[in-house]
């Protein structure tokens, strides 16, 4: 990559991090579901919060808002975007590790396993299952994978506003507008065990994540679409 075209995406990665300053300060946040946090911080297992793809600006507002980026350790998508993407992250406060699926797969695996020893010693992380190519709604393998070897207690989230844009792209990402009103559904933890069967667990994670998305979209006036 060029000088030019790897500082263009360094100030993509300050405008989306000045952009989503913005939308966490002016943005008015309903939270249902305060108690499944609590829940799934109290079995003192690593804390996996997962959400659909075309809701993560939301959830970067209410993160800003109240949690501590810095407690959190997600993985990068290995191409080009993840240059601006690490920079948007780095300038929240949280970690990265970026891993190229289409590369190197030893080096893959070492990153993913950095992440499953971060996540081990106390870090929180976050996942968008069905990301970062799609297709919409369908959870890929690695949620199940991560949340197995780390033992981690899935917290699915839904996030809603009908202050934003729906882009014209595969997972219909949702760019709110300053000042838009959130409603966040925090859903009920899952225990991931080890043994767990993948088949078993990615129904449940998609499932979770449907209820917990479509009563955002509910308590924000809207009619569910999936």
């Amino acid at each position: 990559m060029s000088d030019a075209a790897s500082s263009w995406r360094a100030v993509q990665g300050y405008g989306l991090y000045a952009y989503g300053r913005l939308l966490s300060i002016t943005g008015h946040f309903r939270v249902e579901g305060w108690e499944h946090l609590e829940s799934a911080r109290k079995t003192g297992r690593p804390l996996l919060w997962s959400l659909w793809h075309g809701q993560i600006m939301p959830f970067v507002s209410f993160g800003d808002r109240y949690l501590d980026a810095r407690e959190f350790i997600a993985i990068m998508v290995g191409d080009q975007r993840g240059d601006t993407l690490g920079v948007f992250s780095r300038q929240l406060g949280g970690t990265t590790v970026r891993v190229d699926m289409s590369g190197n797969p030893f080096a893959a695996g070492r990153a993913v396993l950095q992440v499953i020893k971060a996540m081990q010693q106390g870090s929180q992380s976050v996942i968008a299952p069905d990301g970062p190519d799609g297709p919409a709604f369908v959870p890929k393998p690695g949620v199940a994978f991560l949340a197995r070897k780390a033992r981690a207690t899935i917290l699915p989230v839904g996030l809603w506003t009908r202050h934003a844009l729906h882009l014209s792209r595969w997972d219909r990402y949702l760019l709110p507008f300053p000042f838009a009103r959130y409603h966040v559904v925090l859903g009920r933890p899952l225990e991931v065990e080890r043994n767990a069967n993948q088949d078993v667990l990615l129904q449940q994670i998609s499932t979770a994540l449907h209820q917990v998305r479509t009563r955002a979209q509910v308590l924000s006036g809207i009619r569910p679409w999936r």
